[in-house]
């Protein structure tokens, strides 16, 4: 008898056992493979008169394995071409119901930029949070991308992976998913538009030339350039206009509207519902417009022109 009470205690505190290893592995699931944590939260300011408040439940499980706390930036990587790439993700102040799925920007650097200037500077997220759509900022190796395939990089294979990864693990709008990039950046931004026209609605080059790419469907773009930019002449933006329109098989006449310094072409009603735009500022260098605060060595941002205001106004027009 004995023996047989002795067994039946082990079998219970076995099952006791077992049952506080389950709680255990399930009260903290471990991250997401391919992504990384990093505690930086909290190093990009939330903008005046928003709060940090913790999301709903269904919005924490719809981001908690990348750490997309809403308002709040972190850092992650994964694996592009067996090498691990990182970017910058932001998630917008408010997150109420993981149901809606929201838009997806990614801003490019230019060379030898990187990604947490670019955030800091181009002034996104305080628009991700009032727009609510998220933004990846990812980096380039070497501080630069691989816009002309001209060596051993393969960016393009590196955004279209991260592109369906967000989409996998966020509540990302596939059908809303925009580029736009500075320069180097910029050039990249064509190179995804030609490359990545079925994952991508618009594209945003500024300051930047295509890199010598065709889209094999139309694709949205708005190009914003200095009429001041030394380094990439704006007759090369507008002859890169001129092609993205005959790409897109629009019509022959812009639409003009001049404010200031500031003239805005645009080219609607083309094919499969895309528009071209040309926004051509005066006096303004090789730099972002609107941009903040100005780089030591570098031209000096123009204030006649939200560059980032203005290309999101664009890209909300657009769905793929």
């Amino acid at each position: 008898m004995r023996r047989y009470e002795r067994l039946a205690v082990a079998v219970v505190a076995l099952v006791l056992a077992s049952c506080g290893d389950t709680h255990a592995r399930t009260s903290a699931p471990p991250p997401a493979v391919g992504t990384t944590r990093v505690a930086d939260r909290g190093n990009i300011a939330a903008p005046k008169g928003t709060s940090r408040r913790s999301s709903p439940p269904a919005t924490r499980r719809a981001t908690r394995h990348l750490g997309a706390v809403p308002g709040t930036t972190v850092v992650a990587t994964l694996i592009s071409g067996g090498v691990p790439r990182s970017y910058r993700l932001h998630a917008p102040a408010s997150l109420d119901d993981s149901a809606v799925r929201l838009p997806l920007v990614i801003v490019l650097h230019g060379a030898s930029g990187n990604a947490a200037r670019v955030e800091l500077r181009y002034h996104w997220d305080p628009l991700s949070d009032r727009e609510r759509f998220f933004v990846a900022y990812p980096q380039g190796v070497s501080d630069q991308w691989n816009a002309s395939l001209t060596h051993g990089v393969d960016d393009v294979s590196f955004l279209a992976t991260l592109i369906a990864h967000l989409e996998r693990t966020l509540p990302v709008d596939s059908r809303r998913v925009f580029v736009a990039g500075m320069s180097n950046g910029g050039a990249m931004a064509y190179r995804v538009g030609c490359s990545l026209s079925g994952q991508v609605a618009a594209i945003a080059p500024v300051e930047a030339p295509n890199p010598g790419c065709r889209p094999p469907r139309p694709i949205s773009m708005v190009a914003v350039h200095g009429l001041a930019d030394y380094q990439v002449s704006f007759a090369s933006a507008q002859q890169s206009v001129a092609a993205w329109r005959t790409f897109d098989v629009c019509p022959p006449d812009p639409q003009i509207e001049r404010t200031g310094p500031v003239t805005r072409q645009v080219w609607p009603s083309c094919a499969a519902g895309t528009s071209v735009a040309l926004y051509a500022v005066a006096n303004s260098g090789h730099e972002w417009p609107g941009s903040s605060p100005p780089l030591p060595g570098h031209d000096r941002p123009s204030l006649d022109l939200d560059a980032t205001q203005v290309i999101w106004t664009f890209f909300k027009q657009h769905h793929s």
